[in-house]
């Protein structure tokens, strides 16, 4: 007799708010469609420190042949903490309003695509970068330009491209050019720029390219400054997803790197904004964290 496969199911409720149908709905489907398949659904409150507690006694169970997150950065960040070191599988429903692990993974858009691409079960293992000795970062974390523009997008409740454009422009009137010092332990650096990314991945969820020498499994990531920027050409860049324009960035590579401002800038890490800061240490950590993906990203 066949063993059944057994997943866990994460999922955001409120990542599906503004579709006609929730992504648990999905999963059910999936679920009551193969029989090969034994699925449980752990329903994320809102409540980081609950939900991680609860996700962890669940994954403490053992036995599990991967974890499928079900919502945007945050919810893939937020199991992708748990799943570290460990050999069971990420999967990823994309169901937020940024999905951008999900396309640098090349993961479908369609939910029963996805979802049939953990069945498959092709599996990468992919870095992370752990930042100030606590956070992880999966995907792509900022200081300045983007962190302003993810605070005045969190903080305003409002969703759409229309929506998100309007924050654009805001964010734009109100960008800042800053002084920072970087030491990737080779080399140490003074610049000025509106914005530092640790990039790990290559793409936003908009689409846009900003770091197009990204290799998710290369033991490496990039310190992208961005040290130009025009309003045309930032709108350019997320709606039309041109990348931006290398005459006007500048790449690190590193495995650790220390990253001071003399004054105070705006954080976030995944999507989710972190405050202010003045100093950021990072380093990767290689091949620590299980993906599904399609089979030539394997």
């Amino acid at each position: 007799m066949e063993k059944k496969l057994r997943l866990l199911f994460v999922i955001n409720p409120a990542s599906g708010a503004a579709r006609k149908v929730a992504p648990q709905e999905v999963v059910q489907r999936f679920l009551a469609y193969h029989a090969g398949v034994m699925g449980e659904l752990l329903l994320l409150t809102g409540h980081p420190a609950d939900d991680d507690a609860r996700l962890r006694q669940l994954l403490q169970q053992g036995g599990w042949n991967g974890v499928v997150a079900a919502g945007g950065d945050g919810t893939v960040k937020m199991v992708a903490t748990c799943l570290l070191h460990t050999d069971i599988p990420l999967g990823i429903l994309p169901a937020g309003s940024a999905n951008g692990m999900a396309r640098d993974l090349c993961i479908p858009e369609s939910w029963e695509a996805a979802l049939d691409l953990v069945l498959q079960a092709h599996v990468r293992k992919i870095d992370v970068i752990q930042i100030n000795g606590r956070e992880i970062s999966i995907h792509l974390s900022d200081i300045g330009l983007n962190a302003l523009l993810v605070k005045y997008f969190q903080q305003s409740g409002v969703r759409g491209m229309a929506g998100y454009a309007r924050m654009v422009v805001k964010t734009f009137w109100y960008r800042q050019r800053f002084a920072v010092e970087i030491d990737n332990g080779a080399d140490q650096v003074k610049r000025e720029a509106f914005m530092i990314v640790l990039a790990n991945a290559g793409k936003y969820g908009t689409g846009a390219c900003i770091n197009p020498v990204s290799d998710l499994s290369d033991g490496i990531f990039e310190v992208v400054l961005i040290k130009q920027l025009s309003l045309l050409e930032t709108l350019k860049m997320l709606f039309i997803r041109r990348p931006f324009n290398p005459h006007k960035t500048e790449i690190i590579r590193a495995r650790k790197v220390y990253i001071h401002t003399p004054k105070k800038a705006e954080f976030q890490i995944d999507g989710e904004y972190m405050g202010k800061v003045t100093t950021v240490a990072a380093e990767i950590i290689p091949r620590s964290l299980a993906v599904f993906v399609p089979a030539q990203g394997s």
